[in-house]
């Protein structure tokens, strides 16, 4: 009777620790799950468009990139002075396209969507001056 006691304990602490185990496990696929659907989620959210934005130099391309960047919502600005071209990677959560266009041209430069106001404008450098012909040509 002793031994049959003996191993009705082993197998009952055998049965705990697979419970134990198989606990851990499912914590583990529970874990993994809401952390690849947290991250799909996010992707979900995360958009990418090209925006044309006027300008004419390398102090434009900083300024355009660096104010985009720095604007809540806004991952990644990156601007084509030849092109003209902005690619910008943004959380359409956390701002619109409509507001990225009003936000570039709050710092003086033009969008298809937006004009920059004169007195933004004209805060730019004279090298920046995208507006007056002369600039533009002495730019080519």
């Amino acid at each position: 009777m002793g031994q049959y006691l003996e191993e009705c304990i082993i197998l009952d602490l055998d049965i705990e620790l697979i419970k134990t185990k198989l606990m851990k496990f499912n914590l583990s696929i529970l874990l993994c799950y809401l952390f690849f659907n947290y991250s799909l989620n996010i992707d979900a959210q995360t958009k990418s468009d090209l925006i044309f934005v006027d300008g004419v130099c390398g102090m434009c391309e900083k300024r355009i990139e660096t104010k985009c960047i720095n604007e809540k919502g806004i991952k990644m600005a990156d601007w084509n002075v030849e092109n003209r071209i902005l690619k910008i990677v943004y959380n359409e959560k956390k701002i619109s396209l409509k507001e990225i266009h009003k936000h570039i041209a709050s710092f003086g430069h033009d969008t298809k969507l937006e004009k920059a106001p004169d007195q933004a404008y004209n805060s730019l450098e004279m090298c920046c001056k995208y507006r007056d012909e002369e600039v533009v040509k002495n730019h080519q």
